[in-house]
């Protein structure tokens, strides 16, 4: 859905997932939102 809307590819959406995950030092969602959570990132 999200690549749709944005008109760029399921890999580029995938991509940027993974890049976030990295940056995060995460392997999951629910990981990432713990994390952005507890860092006041969002």
């Amino acid at each position: 859905m999200i690549a749709v809307g944005l008109f760029i590819s399921l890999a580029t959406v995938q991509t940027y997932v993974r890049n976030i995950y990295t940056k995060l030092h995460v392997n999951c969602g629910r990981e990432a939102v713990v994390v952005a959570w507890c860092d006041k990132i969002v």
